[in-house]
């Protein structure tokens, strides 16, 4: 419900938004929006030293492989370390990957249930700043992706390949 209720507000603010002039105030009440749904303050576009500092992150321990849930020619592949964390995203046919920087991890979203579910906030960095948001929902044996784009607010979702030898050490392409 919450899910949905977010994205009906998104849809209003970015319908209301007519001119490159607000660009700047669209952009802010989307962070402001994300920031108090989801706990996460997406105000800070700079990326500090600390998110840079990676002889604190874990090596690659494996990749996963997703597919758009609307376009199943847009494909993006996502490198976990040993501990577990996203560290890199990268689109078919791009050159090279993406930066992403661990924000949060939520609570169990399915407690008592027969098994947990977790999702996890990164920010995509990309020339030094945030670029968009993903969340990393876990649950079972799918792995889900909904990347919220910074620019324009624009959600995409994507879903584990099964057949793309998931959890695999090597990226799919």
């Amino acid at each position: 419900m919450k899910k949905i209720m977010l994205s009906c507000l998104l849809v209003v603010v970015i319908a209301c938004s007519q001119t490159k002039s607000d660009h700047k105030d669209k952009e802010s009440t989307i962070i402001d929006t994300l920031k108090n749904d989801e706990g996460i303050d997406h105000s800070k576009n700079d990326v500090t030293e600390e998110n840079k500092n990676a002889s604190e992150l874990g090596k690659i321990d494996h990749y996963i492989c997703y597919t758009e849930d609307e376009q199943s020619d847009l494909v993006i592949w996502i490198s976990f370390d040993d501990q577990g964390k996203a560290r890199q995203v990268k689109y078919k046919g791009m050159t090279t990957a993406i930066d992403l920087t661990f924000v949060k991890e939520s609570d169990n979203l399915n407690p008592g249930g027969p098994y947990p579910v977790y999702a996890r906030y990164y920010n995509e960095i990309y020339e030094g700043k945030i670029n968009g948001v993903y969340k990393l929902t876990h649950s079972g044996n799918w792995d889900y992706v909904e990347y919220t784009r910074g620019k324009d607010a624009k959600v995409f979702n994507f879903t584990i390949d099964h057949n793309a030898d998931p959890y695999g050490s090597s990226p799919c392409f």
